[in-house]
């Protein structure tokens, strides 16, 4: 098994902020960015930054190939004319809950603190409850529309039809069919 990447040892703040750089340098310079830990105190070789750079680069080309795609599953949703807003939540749900179980299955193998791990791991199972939660509230919503939505149409049928003379049985069927009742 290859040896730990020092950046790993990093603080997490130190990590963050070298994270922000490499976005934002682009994935490039890694001398000038050894060179910045090396003048806060940290001895970090720029081949540890190069590596710890490549795989950063990796997971974010992965991130922004799921951006693409949620973005697209919510376009072709969107185009059968169907509840928009709540396929694109559903959509971004199902990619944020494999992401947090990407980054889970990250932290168990480069954390060398369990506690650390353990902490970080409740964090990420509290946040793929909350995507429970906002999906099963996304679809409790979309379905009292739809059925707000549906007495709606059936209320203005019975309103026309009686004003044409139906029966009131015929009315009655047909707001029938339209909520959906047998």
């Amino acid at each position: 098994m290859p040896k730990r990447n020092k950046v790993f040892d990093l603080p997490q703040a130190v990590r963050e902020e070298l994270n922000e750089k490499l976005v934002n340098t682009g994935f490039q310079g890694y001398s000038s960015l050894a060179d910045w830990l090396a003048e806060r105190g940290y001895n970090v070789s720029r081949s540890s930054v190069h590596r710890y750079g490549q795989d950063l680069q990796e997971e974010f080309e992965e991130a922004m190939g799921d951006v693409r795609k949620t973005t697209e599953l919510a376009r072709a949703m969107a185009s059968e004319g169907a509840d928009e807003s709540g396929h694109l939540i559903d959509a971004t749900a199902r990619i944020v809950q494999d992401q947090l179980l990407r980054i889970s299955i990250a932290m168990r193998k480069a954390e060398h603190e369990p506690e650390v791990a353990a902490k970080h791991l409740s964090s990420v199972t509290r946040a793929l409850a909350d995507i429970g939660r906002v999906s099963l509230s996304q679809k409790k919503w979309a379905k009292e529309l739809r059925q707000e939505t549906l007495k709606e149409a059936a209320d203005a049928a019975e309103q026309s039809l009686a004003g044409q003379g139906m029966s009131r049985d015929a009315i009655d069927s047909i707001k029938r069919d339209i909520l959906g009742i047998a």
